[in-house]
């Protein structure tokens, strides 16, 4: 089932049904607005370059990746069709077999819409970087005023974010004018404690996971769906950025964090489809057909895969660095100049500004 915002599920439904839905659409839905802040962030805060010298930049950075890792996905896939699946089956995550595709086929799988699908988020950092003279340029001449009526009226629609990942510019835009104007990301909203944020967000990620199963009971229920998702999204952003200070600040100092961290790019690269692939494998295996065993393998797949995808990396960085450079757009390198110039985030004087830093090297 492709999960989207406005995720239904008919039928009865199971505990593992709701925690798989809980985690998966609601508690954890915060991180792509996160993520999509900080990089408009670091965008607005990045020096200003001449439009080629941009291009080129963020082509190495973001779209040399993309293609490599496209690729490299395919391949896996044509692995695991090939000797783990058989002839006659198929991962899922081609629409069809491998064998059935054409020339045209695969150069959209490569492109356009890869089976390491997580990608998107590359391509799409690509472009709003590009345009981002274009954002800076309207930030600087539109009042807040239109800018908050703007926000009302995506709020209150689902043609940007209902189903689509375009929801996401919406927090990168609000990263930039964060930076733009100079505004303070230390200090939370003096009347709306990050507290109350964080027991909202739960509260609602209950309630909409509850709501996802009562379909039948409430009409427009996709409606309600989608506009309490974006209300949990900016609950969740504010409240990860201000609640967690004392945590971060323990884990960063760790030394598997920094061993790990440096890893988190090949992470992203290869979690999907191997997650999928993985799963599939072991429903071919009828592992499914016993009870519990869905949700066992949602927890368990991961913790699984991380730990071998921690050790590809450290592989290819000993064996291939040259590629692996080019394969990461040098984020690792980037990375380990950070830790060296700041060691410890007790230089900054509020840890946020820290994992800003940490995770925007990530992206």
């Amino acid at each position: 089932m492709v999960i989207t915002p406005s995720t239904v599920v008919s039928g009865k439904s199971t505990i593992s049904e709701f925690i798989e839905l809980f985690v998966s659409n609601s508690f954890l839905r915060f991180r792509l607005p996160l993520l999509m802040a900080i990089s408009g962030y670091l965008m607005a805060n990045s020096k200003e370059l001449p439009f080629a010298q941009l291009f080129i930049k963020k082509f190495k950075s973001l779209m040399i990746p993309y293609f490599l890792i496209s690729i490299i996905g395919l391949a896996l896939t044509v692995v695991f069709e090939f000797l783990i699946y058989g002839m006659h089956s198929s991962t899922g995550l081609l629409g069809k077999s491998l064998w059935h595709l054409d020339f045209r086929d695969f150069l959209n799988i490569i492109f356009v819409n890869p089976v390491s699908f997580q990608l998107w988020y590359l391509k799409t950092i690509f472009i709003l970087a590009l345009i981002s003279p274009v954002i800076n340029y309207i930030l600087k001449r539109v009042s807040l005023e239109v800018l908050s009526l703007l926000f009302l009226v995506w709020m209150f629609s689902n043609q940007l974010g209902g189903d689509t990942r375009d929801r996401g510019y919406i927090f990168y835009i609000l990263g930039f004018y964060l930076r733009l104007y100079n505004i303070n990301i230390s200090k939370p909203i003096s009347f709306f404690k990050p507290i109350y944020a964080l027991y909202l967000f739960i509260i609602i990620c209950f309630i909409r996971t509850g709501f996802a199963f009562t379909s039948e009971y409430i009409s427009h229920i996709k409606n309600v769906l989608t506009l309490l998702y974006k209300l949990n999204e900016m609950l969740g952003l504010y409240a990860c950025w201000f609640c967690f200070d004392k945590f971060i600040s323990i884990i960063v100092e760790k030394k598997w964090y920094k061993q790990t961290s440096s890893s988190s790019f090949f992470i992203f690269a290869f979690h999907a489809p191997l997650i999928n692939y993985v799963g599939k494998f072991l429903m071919l295996k009828h592992f499914y057909i016993f009870s519990g065993s869905h949700i066992l393998t949602y927890v368990l797949i991961p913790l699984f895969l991380f730990p071998i995808l921690v050790l590809l990396d450290k592989l290819f960085h000993k064996y291939t660095p040259k590629f692996y450079l080019l394969f990461t757009g040098k984020r690792n390198q980037k990375q380990n100049e950070a830790y060296e110039k700041y060691p410890s985030p007790s230089v900054y004087n509020h840890t946020s500004e820290y994992s800003y830093l940490n995770i925007g090297l990530f992206i």
